[in-house]
């Protein structure tokens, strides 16, 4: 059979996979490893704690419709200083919606609450298998709602959320802006996505019976989340009903790709995704419909690279991605006047008819307010 082309992985990033390969490879995903996979709620949270002694943690807890408990844990300064107008970060952890605890994935977050003078949010939302979907879509629009009337009690504003999340987290984020939106929730400021779960209908086989789209064919076995542990942990969360056309977009955001308009008016996305990994085309394919439908859209697609990558790579990759994230949430939640732009351009002298067109204008105005 002749291999399936496919983009190589970058230098750095293929040592890694070679080492782990070699060493065994990353345990399989499926039923009987999952268990173990799912590493306790309080080792992750002593964990965390030790790697980042400049926060203090405040445990909340929200009660679903069906009177259980969802458990929330707001990150904050240690020294209990939030600035004025801080943003509040709603962190949705990854994990493919099959295993992960609300601790993790707060490693970048942590970083940009400190740099924006922020603080967290992190939900203990239900997962697969035990709670198939809707459940952890259901929470993450509490715990969006949550956010909303709690912030200002943390010092934080209300206005400014930011919805992050990476892999299944990123992919409950994008049901989650598509949720608020149509059912009356807050409107996020902005969703920072990295390489989000976003398609069930991904490696599924199209009409001619060949596995669609390409990126699943092309990495069946190998990264950091091969497209056969995607297969098992959409079967987790839509048992009986994946790839069928009772899926909603609410339950797997890539569906709404099929429908024009169906993702217009949300908030501002970023999105980031490796060029070799099984999420690649959806996500690329998330971003188009994006644009199509009148959206504000940001894509990074990065060569080489594999699932998680900054785990991967510790050189450019790391780097540059969290460079990008960092210019998008400033932009963002720091935005320039365009009137410095402007003015930028007209003394580079790159366009004269703006300035010309500028000082008549200002001529008339002023003119009009002699009343001359």
């Amino acid at each position: 059979m002749t291999p399936t082309p496919r983009p190589p992985y970058e230098p750095a990033t293929a040592l890694v996979l070679q080492r782990l390969e070699a060493a065994g490879g990353l345990p399989p995903l499926n039923s009987a490893t999952l268990p173990a996979r799912r590493v306790p709620v309080a080792q992750r949270r002593a964990a965390f704690l030790a790697a980042h002694p400049e926060v203090r943690l405040r445990e909340e807890a929200l009660t679903r419709n069906d009177r259980t408990v969802m458990p929330l844990t707001v990150v904050l300064p240690a020294d209990g200083v939030v600035r004025p107008g801080a943003p509040l970060l709603l962190s949705i952890h990854g994990g493919g919606r099959v295993m992960g605890c609300r601790y993790d994935d707060l490693a970048a977050p942590t970083d940009w609450a400190r740099h924006f003078g922020g603080i967290i949010l992190a939900p203990e939302y239900r997962l697969a298998p035990e709670h198939p979907a809707p459940a952890a879509g259901e929470d993450c629009l509490a715990a969006l709602t949550w956010a909303a009337r709690h912030a200002a009690d943390y010092g934080a504003d209300p206005e400014r959320i930011v919805v992050v999340g990476p892999s299944g987290g990123g992919g409950l984020a994008a049901c989650l802006a598509l949720a608020a939106r149509d059912r009356g929730g807050p409107r996020a400021l902005g969703y920072l996505l990295d390489y989000p779960m976003l398609d069930d209908r991904t490696g599924l086989p199209g009409p001619d019976g060949v596995v669609q789209p390409p990126s699943a064919r092309q990495f069946p076995d190998d990264g950091l989340w091969p497209s056969h542990w995607n297969d098992w942990a959409w079967e987790q969360i839509l048992p009986g009903r994946r790839g069928g056309p009772e899926v909603s977009e609410y339950e797997a955001a890539g569906r709404a790709v099929d429908h024009p308009g169906a993702l217009a008016g949300l908030p501002p996305v970023f999105l980031s995704v490796a060029g070799a990994e099984t999420f690649r085309d959806e996500v690329v394919s998330f971003a188009t419909a994006l644009w199509r439908d009148g959206g504000d859209c940001e894509l990074h697609v990065w060569p080489g690279a594999t699932h998680a990558m900054e785990y991967v790579s510790a050189t450019w990759l790391r780097d540059a991605l969290e460079a990008e994230r960092i210019s998008w949430l400033t932009r963002l939640l720091e935005p320039e006047d365009p009137q410095g732009n402007l003015a930028r351009v007209m003394g580079e002298g790159t366009f004269p008819t703006i300035g010309t067109a500028g000082a008549a204008g200002e001529s008339e105005v002023e003119v009009h307010r002699l009343g001359t």
